[in-house]
């Protein structure tokens, strides 16, 4: 069930959507009539769907959410997929059109609130490093009362999940680092279209780890993604390099992120109450011990400095706790929210709302911190954001190429 879990993570680990591909959902010949033959106990339909859902923004993600695909399942873990997607559905069409609507905008309004706020925050405090490491404690504050109050059952993890957790973690906590660094670095809303870059970068680390390829037409629809984000850069007034490596770093460690998580071995013991909420917040809660030790041995010499020009910027202490309180509990936030989304929607419906996410963030940044955006700029945002949604679709329709033909076409 692990493997169904990590695989959840990786359809999840940028908000760069791209629905999975159809074959992660195909069967083999009488495998349908296997499963109804002997179907899943409702106990372990309960488990499965919740882990379904794991980290399906990431991002995230923040972006949350790079929709990797599941191609490299086991027959049994491809068998649990379909069932998965099958309670997806049923769960969907259960979801009343109003609360889907507040689902979306929770999580657009979440969105906005964090890359902002994060800005504001990076813009007066040169310690990126420590600020993004915080932001990963601060879910806790989120998380704590729930479970001491029992509305939330507290996750204990098998020995062996821990093991297979933690590698997931330290990528979600390296990417979270570079993420955060580059929105420092740079404007939000160049960030976010770099960020588009994602899916390329997965479909490439996916080959080399994996030997598995796409088909050309998948290979493809990518083009326009990287031709809009190379208009965009060479119109980018505030263009630096830092912030180009940093947020494509961000790509790399994000899609490596997936791609291992789907290749974490299937165990039959994850532990108790490791539903997909509770296995994020282990995850969090790893990367952020993961990255701590790296913020204090790169900035912990700098922490007085740091909040010297926190001073001098007109910034109270009690602001600053503020602002650093608040980015921790939207980060958490519109994460879980994505969730929701996630679990009331069909991968592409997840991939347009995603696409529109992204639209509304860079537009809204570029409004609250009036970046100036050049025609051939916005164009080039533009194409980079449509083509994820293209990509996408086409994703979507056609299946992985076998390992053994897998190849650059």
């Amino acid at each position: 069930m692990l493997r169904v879990s990590l695989a959840a993570l990786a359809l999840a680990a940028s908000a760069d959507a791209f629905a999975p591909s159809p074959s992660a959902l195909r069967l083999a010949p009488g495998a349908a009539a296997s499963i109804s033959r002997r179907p899943m106990a409702a106990s372990a339909v309960h488990r499965s769907r919740g882990a379904s859902l794991n980290l399906s923004m990431l991002n995230s993600m923040p972006e949350g959410s790079t929709k990797a695909g599941m191609a490299l399942a086991l027959p049994a873990a491809r068998q649990t997929s379909v069932a998965l997607q099958a309670s997806s559905g049923t769960e969907a069409a259960k979801t009343p059109t109003w609360l889907l609507g507040c689902y979306f905008l929770g999580w657009y309004v979440l969105n906005v609130g964090y890359n902002i706020y994060v800005k504001k925050t990076l813009n007066v405090l040169p310690l990126p490093f420590t600020f993004a490491v915080l932001q990963l404690g601060i879910g806790f504050i989120w998380l704590a009362p729930q479970w001491l109050s029992g509305i939330r059952k507290i996750p204990k993890p098998s020995p062996e999940n821990w093991k297979a957790l933690t590698k997931v973690a330290a990528f979600h906590g390296l990417g979270q680092l570079a993420t955060v660094m580059a929105m420092g670095l740079g404007s939000v809303s160049f960030v976010n279209v770099v960020k588009a870059l994602e899916p390329v970068c997965t479909a490439l680390i996916a080959l080399l780890v994996t030997g598995v390829g796409l088909p050309w037409q998948v290979w493809l629809s990518m083009a326009p993604v990287c031709a809009g984000v190379g208009m965009a850069s060479l119109s980018e007034l505030s263009f630096t390099w830092a912030c180009f490596g940093a947020a494509m770093t961000s790509n790399v460690v994000y899609a490596t992120r997936g791609v291992l998580s789907k290749l974490s071995m299937d165990m039959k013991d994850p532990g108790e109450n490791m539903d997909a909420a509770n296995t994020y917040s282990v995850i969090t809660g790893i990367a952020f011990l993961f990255t701590l030790p790296i913020a204090i041995f790169m900035e912990g010499s700098k922490i007085t400095a740091g909040l010297a020009a926190v001073a001098a910027a007109g910034w109270t202490e009690a602001k600053l706790a503020y602002m650093v309180l608040a980015t921790g509990l939207l980060y958490y936030t519109y994460n879980e929210m994505a969730f929701l989304v996630l679990g009331s929607v069909a991968p592409i419906t997840q991939s347009v709302g995603n696409t529109v996410k992204r639209v509304v963030v860079i537009v809204a940044a570029a409004l609250v911190f009036r970046t100036p955006m050049t025609p051939m700029g916005i164009a080039g945002s533009a194409i980079a954001i449509l083509g994820v949604l293209g990509y996408s679709v086409v994703r979507s329709k056609f299946p992985d190429v076998p390992k053994k033909e897998a190849k650059l076409e």
